[in-house]
């Protein structure tokens, strides 16, 4: 447990003190005319692919196998766009969600009480999705496309280019994210200190950085406690290994990691005097945290993975499946958006 426990920390430190947000990445598109998150995530794709790139070569770490390189279909779309929908009500990603409840948001716990459900559901139904459509879906890992230079060129070009694009639109310095304000990371930076941490996880630990895995087997062991047959879904059956149910799925690493990630967002809240206990100004948007929560956790689970595992790791592995889930949380974004502006914020 000792590398998701540490770089859990590390994850949650830095998103706190940078603000770094993958749900404002495609929020602010549609609703302010602000990119500077979005070149923020785009940055951190950049060096996240090419340091994967390098770990593979250099340190043998075999990226198709020990990355999160998935099958990509229409469990990517359909799940893409409840996570995208869902992350914009809640307010927040499941990464954000967790930093968050470090800073004293109350919000954001009942939003992660709605992941923990949605991803339960989301394994559960998986019993359906796994035979009926993603195992006839196809893994497509872009260098056994395209072999590995031209992947490598098409995927850092497609990136440099939607990240001057994005600048274009906001009509903004492309640099801008790099401007500091106050003892806040920059954008830019934080997006760095992310990227490179992943890397070095991935190096040393031979796994990339991801979350929803761990949340929704935390959410099973609560089940499992009440009699629920969690260990006859297909999604389960082959994490297990003790007779002793609860302990087995509490034995995930991500748990740890996503536990670490709000510890490290509370110890930088209380370093810098940010904590402090902060309540939503009415309740309709604890039924929208929840109800957006539960749509993200749903979302992951049937994409295998979130913001973090299918999107920034997996498009970093070099899987088609990340753009295709990045693609449709932008839209799921979108329409979340929408309801946002109608229903929402008064």
């Amino acid at each position: 447990m000792l590398y998701p426990i540490v770089f859990g920390f590390i994850f949650g430190f830095v998103i706190q003190r940078s603000r770094f947000c993958f749900a404002a990445c495609f929020r602010d598109i549609f609703l302010i005319r602000n990119t500077a998150q979005t070149r923020a995530v785009l940055l951190a794709l950049f060096i996240n692919t090419l340091g994967f790139t390098l770990v593979h070569f250099l340190l043998d770490g075999d990226l198709a196998a020990a990355g999160h390189v998935y099958p990509v279909g229409l469990h990517t779309m359909v799940g893409g766009l409840l996570f995208g929908f869902g992350m914009v009500i809640a307010g927040s990603c499941v990464s954000g969600c967790l930093t968050r409840i470090g800073e004293g948001n109350l919000m954001q716990v009942v939003a992660l009480l709605g992941i923990l459900l949605g991803s339960l559901l989301g394994a559960w139904r998986l019993d359906w999705w796994l035979p009926t459509i993603i195992a006839s879906a196809p893994t497509v890992f872009l260098p056994a496309v395209f072999g590995w230079p031209t992947a490598l060129v098409l995927q850092l070009t497609v990136i440099g280019l939607l990240y001057l694009a994005a600048a274009k639109y906001e009509g903004a310095d492309p640099w801008s994210i790099f401007k500091q304000q106050g003892d806040i990371l920059s954008y830019g930076k934080g997006a760095i200190f992310l990227a490179v941490a992943n890397i070095i996880l991935f190096a040393l630990w031979h796994k990339p950085w991801g979350i929803s895995s761990g949340l929704t087997h935390l959410a099973a062991s609560f089940a499992a406690c009440l009699g629920i047959p969690v260990t006859k879904w297909q999604y389960f059956q082959h994490h297990l290994f003790t007779e002793n149910i609860a302990a087995s799925l509490l034995s995930h690493p991500l748990i740890y990691l996503a536990l670490a990630m709000v510890l490290g967002s509370l110890a930088a809240s209380l370093y810098h005097h940010d904590f402090r206990l902060r309540r939503p100004r009415t309740r309709k948007y604890y039924y929208s945290a929840l109800l957006g929560g539960i749509m993200m956790g749903y979302g992951a689970r049937l994409a295998i993975g979130c913001n973090i595992g299918a999107l920034l790791s997996g498009i970093a592995s070099l899987s088609l499946h990340g753009w295709v889930f990045a693609l449709a949380v932008f839209i799921g974004a979108y329409g979340g958006g929408r309801v946002l502006l109608r229903y929402l914020i008064t």
